[in-house]
């Protein structure tokens, strides 16, 4: 029996903790009954079972028709491999972005489309003094990098409506697309093309150019 207490610190969501600590479970066992899993987390069944629902609902759990037991969802499943290739994503770009940036003297960087910004999941950068700083974890509006329009460039015309409709563009510098329909031109030619770039749309003397980096389905992963 489990029951590490009440959450720690004052930001800590008691309920989404609990979630969480349910989730966990299916780290050690593949399936678990409600009754086993009320006794292993030491929490009430019918808090374990409103827990057990929500999670169903979004598709993190699902039941196995043979046993009636919950067991991961496809979005769990979907995060935990999304997860393992960003990480895979990192390390093995790292030698390549090396050479580049050893090539090229400019500060090189890999990153993967997350929501409507382009996240920094590694980067290697020049010596010059002049230079544009890059760091793991870093966020930008993919509307405004050369990163983000190449990997938006490889979205559907229905996911890009998702992502954007009913949302505005934020300007940076007087170069910044900030309009949908001109977004969606540029993404045309960026597909034509097979490279982006960011000329002064970010920030005013800085440019990039961004290339793809296929998965082994032949989708732009990063």
């Amino acid at each position: 029996m489990r029951n590490d207490g009440p959450p720690r610190g004052p930001y800590l969501l008691g309920s989404l903790r609990k979630g969480l600590k349910v989730l966990d479970r299916f780290a050690h066992r593949q399936s678990w009954s409600l009754a086993a899993l009320s006794a292993e987390l030491g929490q009430s069944k019918p808090t374990v079972f409103r827990i057990l629902r929500t999670l169903e609902e979004f598709g993190y759990l699902t039941k196995d028709a043979a046993t009636g037991r919950d067991v991961p969802g496809l979005r769990l499943l979907g995060l935990a491999g999304a997860a393992v290739r960003h990480e895979q994503l990192r390390w093995q770009a790292l030698a390549p972005l090396q050479d580049l940036a050893r090539k090229t003297g400019e500060t090189v960087h890999v990153g993967v489309l997350h929501g409507t910004e382009a996240v920094c999941v590694q980067a290697v950068e020049d010596t010059r003094l002049a230079r544009m700083h890059a760091f793991v974890g870093e966020r930008t509006p993919a509307h405004a990098s050369a990163l983000g329009k190449m990997l938006l460039a490889h979205r559907t015309e229905a996911e890009l409506q998702a992502l954007y409709e009913g949302r505005d563009l934020p300007r940076f510098t007087p170069r910044t697309i900030s309009i949908l329909p001109a977004l969606e031109a540029a993404l045309r030619r960026i597909r034509e093309q097979g490279y982006a770039l960011d000329e002064e749309e970010m920030e005013i003397g800085l440019g990039c150019i961004g290339a793809p980096i296929f998965d082994h389905a032949g989708r732009a992963h990063g």
